[in-house]
Parts: C-alpha cells; sequence; structure tokens
C-alpha cells in the first residue's frame, strides 16, 4: 500500500507547481510574472513597487537610482525584456494608484488581482459584475468612500486587471 505524502512534500510540490504554472503563462499577466519569479523574496508586488521604487522625470528607478529596466536586465540572471516591460507596467500602476485599492478597498474585498479575478469582467468594453452584470463605472463613485476623481482611477485600475485575466 503506498504511503501518503507527508505535509513537507506536499507543500514543496505544490510550491514547484505554482512556480512552473506561473513561468509558462505569457507575460501578458505581470501579477503571474511577478508571482512567479519574485515573490518569494520580496512579496507582493504593490507593497513591493510602494517601499523599493521610485516614479521620477526619468522614470521606474531602484530606492538607489538605478534605472529599473537596468537593475532587471541584470538581476537574478536577467530578464527578457518582454518581462521587463511587464512588471514595469505592473509596478507603474503600483506607484500611480497611490495604494487606492488597499486604501478604500481592502477592508471588505480580497487583492485587487483576486478580486477582478473572481468578480468583473469585461464586456462590450465595459467593465462589469461577473455575475451581477452591473456596470463598475455606474457602481464604484460613493461606493467604499469613493469619491468622483477615486472611482475613475479605480476603475482603471481594475479595468487593467480584467483585461490580463482575458
Amino acid at each position: 500500500m503506498p504511503q501518503p505524502l507527508s505535509a513537507t512534500i506536499r507543500t514543496v510540490l505544490a510550491m514547484l507547481l505554482t512556480t512552473a504554472l506561473a513561468q509558462a503563462q505569457p507575460a501578458s499577466d505581470p501579477h503571474l510574472l511577478f508571482e512567479g519569479k519574485c515573490l518569494t523574496c520580496h512579496g507582493h508586488a504593490g507593497p513591493f513597487a510602494r517601499d523599493h521604487l521610485l516614479l521620477g522625470d526619468t522614470g521606474l528607478t531602484t530606492s538607489k537610482g538605478i534605472p529599473l529596466r537596468d537593475f532587471l536586465s541584470r538581476h537574478m540572471s536577467g530578464l527578457p525584456d518582454k518581462d521587463i516591460a511587464a512588471l514595469h507596467t505592473l509596478f507603474r500602476q503600483n506607484l500611480t494608484s497611490g495604494a487606492l485599492f488597499e486604501r478604500n478597498c481592502r477592508f471588505c474585498h480580497d487583492r485587487a488581482r483576486n478580486f477582478a479575478r473572481l468578480n468583473l469582467i469585461l464586456r462590450d468594453d465595459r467593465l462589469v459584475g461577473r455575475y451581477s452584470g452591473r456596470d463598475v463605472a455606474q457602481f464604484l463613485p460613493g461606493h467604499g468612500r469613493l469619491g468622483p476623481a477615486d472611482a475613475r482611477a479605480m476603475l482603471e485600475v481594475l479595468r487593467s486587471l480584467a483585461q490580463t485575466l482575458d
């Protein structure tokens, strides 16, 4: 009779499978790319970007002033240009959103990417509730203490996330 796998072996196998699946995904979902290559050392992308990257006149840089594209081309044996571009977009969005999701939405909802994946879909170029069909652009103003400007910014964040999940 075969022996059941120990918890440690199951955990290691799950981590290997998750990493392999994330790395096999196209770079169109920068979150999967980050989770597959960076999560173990750097945690989640949003807090990482806000804590360690700067957005200035010359673009994204590390906290030490190194252009992000240059750094990523060498970090951990370097990343391909398409992956660098995907991560650059992800980090820029995290820095320009001002942690809007964390400030206004995280209290009730999971991480933005998970929320978008489970609850939203693009239909006829409109972001709507996956199950309710509710138009998100109309729903957001006033929801979760979002004013009109924040609602527009949150719509763009959620739309961007939904597009990478199609």
